[in-house]
């Protein structure tokens, strides 16, 4: 009906624009919820509709800016990495098995805890963002929550970063998972049952919901004190620059030059 709505306006001369822009915003919406529900009822399993295209090498830059509660909100119930009175809150949206997810986790990241989350500059929250486009993203997903449960959340998001070319094309993801919970000294049956269990797949819908609902169409997505940013982007040129002029009161805006190189223009 939609389709014969649209081509009877076109070839008639007389599109209502807003009536066809309404009509395919509320389809695209029904057709997100739908897929939502396929991928929450089966976290981590394969063949199923994907949630949201994750176009990796291509910037797909959130549009949303977060108020100041709504910031507060999004930093969730989620560990918080650094002092929770920091000035700047950065929360990341994140895939275990996206690559540029892991760059940012193993390369990128380090120097931002080094030099702002452990002077007490920043506080940082990880949120699970996995796709049916990564299979293995949801199992790992619950992987993490479940040693965030033991206090090792940290230590099971690097161990899976810098191991996912070893695990990522894996079919015997379950098999990882224990030796991972291993290697990291976890309880392990309390581990296995949390994750046979899904026991925190509804704090990964959440995070999910979160996510799509804030514009993130794409991983590594980033929030800092509400404003989004996209990609795993360089920490001297990109993510310092932001953090200090979020520190001296100043606004920012990430600009490309012809061949794509970022920087960032502070006013």
């Amino acid at each position: 009906m939609l389709y014969e709505y649209f081509l009877t306006s076109i070839f008639m001369g007389k599109t209502n624009y807003w009536m066809v822009s309404t009509l395919v915003l509320l389809g695209i919406i029904i057709g997100f919820g739908v897929s939502q529900m396929s991928y929450f009822k089966d976290i981590g399993s394969k063949g199923k509709t994907q949630v949201i295209d994750n176009k990796e090498e291509k910037r797909n830059p959130v549009k949303a800016v977060l108020n100041e509660e709504q910031m507060k909100a999004m930093l969730d119930d989620d560990l918080v990495l650094g002092d929770p009175n920091a000035p700047i809150s950065v929360v990341e949206f994140s895939d275990f098995q996206c690559s540029f997810c892991a760059k940012f986790g193993v390369m990128i990241f380090p120097s931002i805890d080094e030099n702002y989350i452990k002077t007490g500059k920043v506080k940082f929250v990880y949120r699970d963002f996995p796709l049916d486009s990564h299979p293995n993203a949801g199992p790992m997903a619950l992987a993490a929550e479940c040693a965030d449960e033991q206090g090792k959340f940290r230590e099971m998001h690097d161990m899976i970063f810098e191991r996912q070319n070893e695990w990522s094309p894996s079919e015997k993801i379950n098999t990882v998972i224990k030796e991972y919970g291993k290697k990291i000294g976890l309880d392990g049956k309390q581990f296995n049952e949390c994750v046979s269990s899904k026991k925190y797949a509804g704090e990964i819908r959440k995070d999910l919901i979160d996510g799509a609902s804030n514009g993130v169409s794409g991983t590594p997505s980033f929030f800092i004190n509400g404003k989004p940013l996209s990609g795993a982007m360089p920490f001297d040129i990109v993510f310092k620059p932001i953090f200090d002029a979020e520190l001296e009161g100043k606004e920012w805006e990430v600009q490309y030059d012809a061949a794509g190189r970022p920087s960032v223009k502070v006013y």
